[in-house]
């Protein structure tokens, strides 16, 4: 009898050590992914929270003109109540190009990092600059560097920025140049024009990008012509 029960315990030894073998590598194995999706969820927050903290901003003279007058022309009165529905009779100026053959203009914003982390900027687009849509004005280049252009977007012209990031705390200046369109200036009569969505940036880090759109009140209008004649 002693001799069978010493043979059973030699055998099942080895199969007792497999299984407390298995549940430690099945341990191991969950706490690792279980790290791993912390790190994962630590780097996504981190990538968020960088690109999430960028901004465009405009100084006061967001676009000078060669060859042609920029002006500041009503957008409307403001519709706006305050306290005790007193309704405030602001009147809002917006800048107009009056666009004019052989101009040259310089769109200048700024792209601001407010976060803790670099990013890079990635790409400049200007919508309704597309080569399909009938525009006054043709985005020739940003600066700085003279960034290359790519194929046109659904809504807008695009340009690749390379090597320009954006420090943390800090800021980058981009300017688009813009030349008149002879091509589409049959299609405006005189005094008419478009007003674009103002320019969008995308800025990337750690992997994750996103598009940062320009304030909304910051659109600029392309006239045809000078405006001093306009009503």
């Amino acid at each position: 009898m002693g001799e069978t029960m010493l043979a059973a315990r030699i055998e099942t030894a080895p199969e007792k050590t497999r299984w407390t073998l298995s549940r430690r590598a099945v341990l191991i194995t969950a706490l690792a992914v279980g790290v791993i999706a912390v790190v994962i969820a630590g780097w996504q927050i981190a990538a968020w929270t960088a690109v999430g903290s960028v901004r465009i901003v405009y100084d006061a003279r967001p676009i000078v003109c060669e060859g042609a007058e920029v002006t500041l022309d009503p957008s409307g009165e403001s519709d706006w109540f305050g306290a005790g529905d007193v309704r405030w009779d602001e009147t809002f100026y917006a800048p107009v190009v009056g666009v004019e053959a052989g101009m040259t203009c310089g769109l200048r914003f700024f792209v601001v990092n407010d976060g803790w982390a670099n990013v890079d900027a990635v790409r400049v687009e200007l919508p309704g600059m597309q080569e399909e849509f009938v525009s006054l004005v043709r985005p020739t280049m940003v600066n700085p560097n003279g960034q290359t252009r790519l194929v046109d977007a659904e809504d807008g012209a695009v340009f690749a920025i390379e090597g320009m990031p954006v420090p943390a705390a800090g800021q980058q200046s981009f300017t688009v140049v813009l030349e008149a369109n002879p091509e589409d200036a049959d299609g405006y009569e005189a005094c008419s024009g478009f007003i674009p969505r103002a320019p969008r940036v995308t800025v990337s880090a750690l992997g994750v990008e996103r598009t940062v759109a320009s304030p909304e009140d910051a659109a600029i209008g392309y006239y045809s012509g000078a405006r001093a004649g306009c009503d």
